[in-house]
Parts: structure tokens; C-alpha cells; sequence
């Protein structure tokens, strides 16, 4: 089997950009979220209805194989799993499904690694492509083989990458004989996976010649700031795709991150809900800034309990009875630009703590600026033409038009400058928009806000 470089020819290549998806809208980048609707949590179709009204255009989920094959041999697809596979689809949004997890009737329950076991899985992957045909588009082999998830307490251990790459090499062929048209993605590996180097051992066993893009899981919240926020996380996941070019020849290999996520729970490790929800921001965000990043699925849509303590009760955007968390109001403000919009490059600052990017979307000019140091800073930007307005939004609020205008009066006592403009950041990004072809930030000042905490 060729290698992934060998199986995307050019003009493949840049169909893969755009990512084509089931019901034929393109898409340069998937904003996902992950649902456990195959875990009976939820109710489809309100669910559904408030994914939508976030801008989110592409689910994970999974079919898994005891519940295909309940019966040794006989494979049936239950209705649940059916039904909210065809409602999104329905709506136009992008499925990914995960074929995973063990069968009893195999390896006695443990990870499918005997010829019987391996042929049992492909069996069923194959069932599960054909059975729903064009409605699923992007197929994930297994979910975190590195860790023991999913499995019975004797087997609940790490699982090897040679065992991995063992399934990997039988059952891709099988799904792209049964329809080559999915993407098939392998890895699925936890971010300490990666680190540990499970996920390289899979790419030096020649995982790349039997998959059409490679997944991880980017969890960073338990480190400490500045590791665990978003800018950490994003030159950490630039480092990875620079280690599948050099498995790949130095071409790019098509990149999903398909779990990540800031939990809001009030413990050790929690993280607030307005800076949970930008970091989210700032992460899709960073996220376009590379050209083999084809998705980001928050991990996950709906959180899981009413635990406040508990890390797995708090990753959603939403809470259990679909009440919006902050996260959600600024995904819906973002999902456009990040799902459509064309990353243009970097804005210039004088400031290491002041992040900006440059995008064009709907024929106009996107800036997103923020601070990476989660403090606040004034951003002065100077324009060539001062007679044109342009919006201003903070993630989560409502837009409004800004004239071009600054005096300094509550410092220097300044004088009026007709083509400057000035509003402050913080650890929230701010969207300009409008003619910004001759804007440039000609300074930055931090405007501290100490907390009681602080000033002791």
C-alpha cells in the first residue's frame, strides 16, 4: 500500500484542503464538537438544534462494535445509532465516527490482536461504511489504543503501537474497499501518548501507509500556566505535524485534533468559564494558522453531569439541560471565520504578549487580538484612511462600529489623532473587521488590573 504522500496526488491534495463533505459543501476547516449521543446522553434532536445554532459543523461519535455484533457473526445496526447519524447528516453536518472498542466474543474482550479478533473488526468496519454510505464521510480507527478506555478491568492498560499498526494494516484497506471515498484517520492517541512516544512508534512501524490523516488528543489543563494554555498547546501541536513530515518525506499529512478541552470544574486542574471559553477561541484560532490542520472537535458538547468538582461533568459547551456556557456564545461568534475564512498571516506587535492574526472572510479584513499572558493591554492601531469605519467585536458581545479617533487624556493629555484607533485586550479575543489593508499597531501598553490577591 502506498504511503499518504503517494496517495494524494496534487489535485487530491487541494480537494482535501477545501474538505469536501458528505452533502457536498466545502469546508476549509471542520469546527467539531464531540456528542455522546451513542452513550444514550442527550436528546438528538434538541441537541442537534443547539450544535447548529453554535456554528458547529462536524460531530464525533461512535458506533461501537459490541453493540454492531451482539450476536457472534451477525452484525445489526441498533436504532439509536441510526438515528442521530441521520438527523445530523440531515442537517448538513459532517459525522465522524469511531470504530472501536473490543468485543467479548473475541480475544476474550481485550483489544482485537489474534487473526480471528482482527478479522472480526474489519468485518464490522466494513459493515458500518457500507450501512451508512455518504452520511459519514470520516472514519476514526479506535480511541486512545494508548490508554486502556473502553475496555474490561483485566485489559484496562496501555495497548502497543505495533498491535495498532497490526489492525491498522488489515482494516484500512477493507474501509476503502467498501468506499474509498471516506477519509480513514488513525491515532486517536492522548497527549501524553504523544509525548511518551507511542505516536511515533506508530509512524515508524509505517502507519502512514495505511491511513489518510493521523488524529491526537491535546489535553494540556493540568499543567501549569503558561503550559496549559492555548499557545502552549498550539506550538506543541505544530511540533507534531513537523514530526509527520519527517515521516512523510516532508510533505504535509493531513492533521485532526479530535478531543480537546478546558473542564470548568471548581478543583485542581479547573479552569474558569469565561477564560475556559477563551482559550477555545484563541486555540481555533491558532488552529488555521496551519496549512495540514483540517478540524479541531471541542471535547466535548454537553457536559456529562452536574458534578461541579468533577473535570469529566464540565468540559461542554453546554450543561447538561443544554444552558449555555460562555464557551458556546463565543464558538457561534468564531465558527464562520474559522470554518471559511482564509488565514492571511500575523499582525505585527512590539508586545511577545500580544497575539494577532489576519484573516479575510465574506471580502473583508479579520483581525484577532488578544493576550497571551491573559492580562490586560491597550492596542493603538494607526490607519492610512481614518474615513472608514470599521466593527469591533469582543468574542461573546455584540459587535459595534468604531470611528477612527485617540487622544490620550486620561495619561499625557495628548493631542487628538484623527487616523488612531485604541481599545484594550485581554485573555478574550477581539475581532476588528472592515478595510484593514493599511491598518498597523503602532503601540502597546499594558493597563494592569490587580486583584486584591495580587497587591499583597
Amino acid at each position: 500500500m502506498d504511503r499518504v504522500r503517494r496517495v494524494m496526488p496534487n489535485a487530491v491534495f487541494f480537494v482535501l484542503v477545501l474538505v469536501v463533505s458528505a452533502v457536498g459543501q466545502p469546508r476549509r476547516f471542520y469546527v467539531g464538537a464531540c456528542t455522546h449521543f451513542s452513550q444514550d446522553k442527550g436528546i438528538v434532536t434538541m441537541n442537534l438544534d443547539s450544535i447548529e445554532h453554535a456554528g458547529i459543523d462536524a460531530i464525533r461519535d461512535e458506533v461501537v462494535w459490541s453493540a454492531v455484533e451482539r450476536e457472534k457473526g451477525t452484525l445489526a445496526m441498533p436504532e439509536r445509532f441510526d438515528t442521530y447519524v441521520r438527523q445530523a447528516a440531515a442537517r448538513r453536518l459532517n459525522v465522524m465516527l469511531i470504530l472501536d472498542y473490543a468485543n467479548r466474543f473475541y480475544d476474550d474482550g481485550d483489544r482485537p490482536r489474534s487473526p480471528e479478533a482482527i478479522e472480526g473488526f474489519c468485518r464490522y468496519s466494513e459493515f458500518v461504511v457500507r450501512h451508512f454510505g455518504a452520511d459519514v464521510r470520516l472514519y476514526e480507527v479506535w480511541n486512545e489504543w494508548d490508554i486502556g478506555i473502553g475496555l474490561p478491568k483485566p485489559y484496562r492498560r496501555g495497548g502497543s503501537p505495533r498491535d495498532y499498526v497490526k489492525l491498522l494494516r488489515a482494516v484500512y484497506p477493507r474501509i476503502k474497499a467498501a468506499d474509498p471515498d471516506v477519509t480513514v484517520i488513525a491515532g486517536a492517541s492522548t497527549s501524553g501518548g504523544v509525548k511518551k512516544g507511542w505516536l511515533e512508534g506508530i509512524l515508524e512501524l509505517g502507519a502512514l501507509d495505511y491511513c489518510d490523516a493521523i488524529s491526537i488528543h491535546s489535553y494540556n489543563y493540568s499543567e501549569k500556566f503558561p503550559q496549559r494554555g492555548p499557545e502552549a498547546c498550539s506550538t506543541w501541536m505544530t511540533s507534531v505535524q513537523q514530526m509527520l513530515r519527517r515521516y512523510n518525506d516532508g510533505a504535509e499529512v493531513p492533521f485532526y485534533v479530535t478531543e480537546m478541552g478546558w473542564p470548568t470544574h471548581v478543583t485542581k486542574g479547573g479552569t474558569d468559564p469565561q477564560l475556559a471559553a477563551s482559550y477555545l477561541a484563541r486555540l481555533y484560532l491558532l488552529a488555521r494558522t496551519s496549512p495540514s490542520f483540517r478540524g479541531l472537535w471541542w471535547y466535548d458538547f454537553q457536559d456529562d453531569g452536574w458534578d461541579p468538582e468533577h473535570n469529566e461533568d464540565t468540559f461542554g459547551l453546554v450543561r447538561p439541560d443544554l444552558t449555555p456556557k460562555p464557551a458556546y456564545h463565543v464558538l457561534a461568534d468564531i465558527a464562520p471565520l474559522v470554518g471559511q475564512g482564509d488565514y492571511v498571516g500575523r499582525v505585527a506587535t512590539d508586545d511577545e504578549h500580544v497575539s494577532g492574526l489576519r484573516f479575510r472572510h465574506e471580502g473583508r479584513d479579520c483581525w484577532a487580538l488578544w493576550s497571551s499572558d491573559d492580562r490586560d493591554h491597550q492596542v493603538i492601531l494607526e490607519a492610512e484612511h481614518a474615513d472608514r469605519p470599521v466593527t469591533i467585536q469582543p468574542l461573546g458581545h455584540d459587535a459595534y462600529v468604531m470611528r477612527w479617533g485617540f487622544r490620550d487624556w486620561a495619561g499625557s493629555r495628548g493631542p487628538f489623532v484623527a487616523n488612531r484607533l485604541a481599545f484594550v485586550v485581554g485573555h478574550r479575543p477581539v475581532m476588528i473587521a472592515g478595510d484593514l489593508s493599511s491598518v498597523v499597531v503602532v503601540d502597546v501598553i499594558p493597563r494592569p488590573r490587580q486583584t486584591q490577591e495580587e497587591k499583597k
